[in-house]
């Protein structure tokens, strides 16, 4: 167990228990938490969906695939996604894979577990922008975990809920599940709200805020991307695709349980689960790490460049898009608001798209006369709106309750050393 004194959040908690916590288809169950000793695939043995409807009842020897694809389960346990169920942080069933981000989205700053199922016999095809092109049948869960103390990733931690990505043969489809017990996650499709849960200590301050898990339906704000400004007899459907996995944000080194330290995307590759990887592996697109542990004042500008772009994509360009990659006339929920955040967009091209001069189109707020004023971060309504907690202004506009402070500096930093432009002030 990576973690020896989790705990999980129950009803309304105020405190930390530091308590240890303490599983289809087919496919033996193991522990292995992706490991790949025999060189072998590693979803070998995993089992798949067998096309009959599923069963949350169903005993089985792996996952519970035909219940992933057919069914909305009322407890997490139902989908035998882990060995031990009551820990969603580590062991998945064979098949599961872990994985991180170089850079993550943040939420609250919780500790997040991320595995990746893919049934037996299937491949994740590769993609270099977008999304890695998963498979009918994958199951992406993400776990998050509030820390007592984030200078402590090893110490105890609350376990809050666990969300998963389903992909469907009818397109992908999100179910939160909330820690209602030490022991079992319940399904929470209208969201729970968790006002006062704890404090946690972030780098000797402490902050006490409310904890929001989403409503399922929530999730098609962040997920989706929609036709652009489609007409009346428009009968496209919005689209829904993951945010995170994509190769830029995997092509970085894991340590994964069996002690091997490896980069996850030649892993894959290695272990039979990743087609389409380009043999010049330098060709691939690498995001840079950020994390709260990043010295900003030491970063150089290029660095403060890179990783800000990183920050801004990761965190606000699955809304903020358009045009690009993306199938033609489709954009995020925020394409045409004219701030484009993706990472592979360059700045220099356009730096319009990134808010540079950019009258707010969102409301706007007194004081704050452009999106992005170079060398003003003060004055600047994207970091404002990073910054608030204010819902009529703050971005993400879900998904956080407080400010993340780190990230904050480093879309201030990055403002404050842009080169200047026609709104920037006078010397």
């Amino acid at each position: 167990m990576k973690h020896s004194n989790k705990t999980i959040a129950a009803g309304v908690v105020t405190s930390f228990l530091l308590a240890a916590c303490g599983g289809g288809g087919g496919g033996d169950s193991s522990d292995d938490s992706g490991s790949n000793p025999t060189g072998s695939a590693l979803n070998a043995g995993a089992g798949a969906p067998t096309g009959a409807e599923g069963s949350c009842s169903a005993t089985t020897n792996g996952v519970n695939w035909d219940a992933l694809m057919t069914e909305v389960c009322p407890k997490l346990s139902d989908y035998n996604l882990f060995t031990d169920a009551s820990d969603p942080t580590a062991g998945p069933t064979l098949g599961g894979v872990p994985y991180d981000l170089s850079t993550a989205l943040f939420s609250d700053y919780t500790s997040k577990y991320r595995f990746v199922f893919v049934p037996e016999g299937k491949t994740v095809g590769y993609n270099p922008s977008e999304a890695l092109d998963f498979p009918v049948g994958t199951v992406i869960t993400k776990t998050f975990a509030l820390p007592e103390n984030t200078a402590m990733p090893d110490g105890a931690e609350l376990v809050i809920e666990t969300r998963l990505l389903i992909h469907r043969v009818d397109g992908w489809m999100a179910l939160p599940y909330y820690w209602s017990s030490e022991s079992e996650a319940t399904l929470a499709i209208a969201g729970k709200r968790l006002t006062d849960l704890t404090t946690i200590n972030n780098q000797g301050q402490t902050l006490t805020f409310d904890y929001a898990v989403p409503k399922a339906a929530d999730c098609n704000s962040c997920h989706s991307i929609v036709p652009d400004l489609a007409g009346p007899d428009d009968q496209r459907e919005q689209i829904f695709l993951p945010i995170g996995p994509k190769a830029r944000y995997l092509n970085k080194d894991f340590s994964y349980p069996d002690g091997t330290v490896y980069n996850q995307l030649q892993y894959w590759s290695e272990g039979e689960l990743l087609t389409g990887l380009p043999a010049d592996f330098n060709s691939v697109e690498q995001a840079p790490v950020f994390n709260d542990e990043t010295h900003i004042p030491s970063l150089s500008d290029a660095e403060l460049n890179d990783k800000a772009r990183a920050y801004l994509d990761i965190n606000c360009a699955h809304c903020h898009r358009a045009d690009l990659t993306l199938p033609a006339d489709y954009a995020g929920p925020a394409g045409s608001s004219g701030v484009q955040l993706e990472y592979n967009r360059v700045y220099a091209d356009s730096p319009g798209k990134f808010g540079v001069c950019k009258d707010p189109v969102a409301g706007g707020k007194e004081g704050y006369p452009y999106d992005v004023i170079p060398g003003n971060a003060d004055e600047s309504y994207l970091l404002f709106r990073i910054e608030t907690t204010d819902s009529r202004h703050k971005m993400p506009e879900l998904g956080r309750s407080t400010t993340h402070q780190e990230g904050a500096q480093l879309i201030r930093s990055w403002i404050d050393q842009l080169p200047s432009a026609s709104c920037s002030p006078m010397p």
